[in-house]
């Protein structure tokens, strides 16, 4: 199908993407010289733009070899001491854990599962709504995998107990806290599940849950105690904890297998040691962030609560709020009604989410205060 034909077809199903021309001050974006207030940005603890934050930070570069590009990746020249002074610093609270940075969560999905697909008779079970980039790894080495319906662990043990004997190795795919419908996966359960069935592996992905949950921030699984139940646990820093790249929290012997089978990791330049240094800096200093965790709590849950007194259909268990509107015309009417007030709060369509499920997801964070969020109740 030409190109023409297919970007054609996006737009008559309002599904075209484009790039907004944004500029950002504080928990705002200007778009086209207006001011809007941003919902759209997964900085849950509002550390981004947190100036004194920035200026702390600035303060402690002493380190020469904080340069701005490592030049290479880790596994030539690229492997500068501040990868590992992190790695260690995360690894203290991990028991029999090793870690290993990535430069993103994509990068890391992606080339960590396309690595595991290669053991042999291994069988991954990947909850539906699992994130886009750990689908992209099963599908880059052709790995033998079936999909669960979301969060249903009836379905998830019939296809264990169907499959269990054809395998050796099952690896559970899922997400601590899921990115669009914004609820908690049952890791308790889960857990639990390995304990009866010892073929099991759990790989998790904190991405929405690191930084905002424990009291060092170290994630959903942490605050449940299960973090040394977790197989593959991964972080992602771009989101809480405002720098970039990436980690995985796995056996040592997983983390020498992925240094030589990731690709990603083996072939890709690693981050510049100043954004490895601010990773490090964020976690150290995660404690003092208690009172954001907390306010962000409390302003989610009065929050999903006033919508629910309108009737609103919502999802979201706690900072992730999604408005269901259901066809992508009527996601991008009501993003544009926000917008008129003063609110960027952009339609969340079809891939990104199911079809007939297009939604307005509110994605809240600890620098708002209600007053901030009243327009929108007064305007839908």
């Amino acid at each position: 199908m030409p190109v023409e034909k297919i970007l054609q077809d996006l737009k008559n199903n309002h599904n075209l993407r484009s790039l907004p021309h944004l500029k950002h001050k504080g928990k705002f974006v200007y778009k086209e010289g207006k001011r809007l207030l941003n919902l759209a940005s997964n900085d849950y603890l509002a550390l981004s733009y947190d100036k004194e934050l920035k200026e702390e930070f600035l303060s402690t570069l002493k380190d020469e070899n904080l340069f701005f590009s490592s030049s290479s990746s880790r596994s030539l020249s690229g492997n500068f001491e501040i990868y590992e002074e992190l790695e260690d610093y995360l690894k203290a609270d991990f028991k029999n854990k090793e870690i290993l940075h990535f430069n993103s969560g994509y990068h890391l999905n992606l080339s960590c599962i396309a690595a595991l697909s290669s053991l042999d008779k291994t069988l991954f079970l990947a909850d539906k709504f699992i994130h886009a980039s750990m689908i992209d790894g099963l599908r880059l080495n052709g790995a033998n995998f079936f999909r669960y319906k979301h969060n249903d662990l009836d379905h998830l043990v019939s296809l264990i107990q169907k499959h269990y004997e054809k395998y050796e190795n099952i690896i559970i795919l899922s997400e601590a806290l899921f990115s669009m419908d914004g609820d908690f996966s049952d890791l308790k359960a889960l857990v639990e599940l390995k304990k009866t069935y010892p073929k099991i592996k759990l790989y998790i992905d904190e991405a929405h849950s690191v930084g905002c949950f424990d009291k060092k921030g170290l994630g959903f699984a942490k605050s449940l105690g299960l973090e040394n139940e977790i197989d593959f646990l991964v972080f992602t820093f771009g989101k809480a904890i405002a720098s970039m790249g990436a980690c995985m929290i796995c056996a040592k012997k997983y983390k020498d297998f992925f240094i030589n089978k990731a690709r990603a990791f083996i072939y890709s330049t690693a981050l510049p040691p100043i954004n490895v240094a601010f990773t490090l800096f964020i976690f150290k200093n995660m404690t003092k962030f208690q009172n954001k965790r907390e306010n962000l709590y409390h302003l989610s849950q009065n929050f999903k609560n006033k919508l629910k007194e309108k009737k609103y259909q919502i999802l979201g268990d706690c900072y992730i709020i999604s408005l269901i509107l259901g066809d992508n015309k009527k996601a991008l009417e009501i993003s544009k009604i926000l917008e008129k007030g003063g609110l960027f709060a952009p339609a969340i369509k079809e891939p990104t989410v199911p079809k007939n499920t297009a939604r307005i997801r509110f994605s809240l964070h600890a620098g708002l205060n209600q007053n901030d969020l009243n327009p929108i109740l007064e305007l839908l």
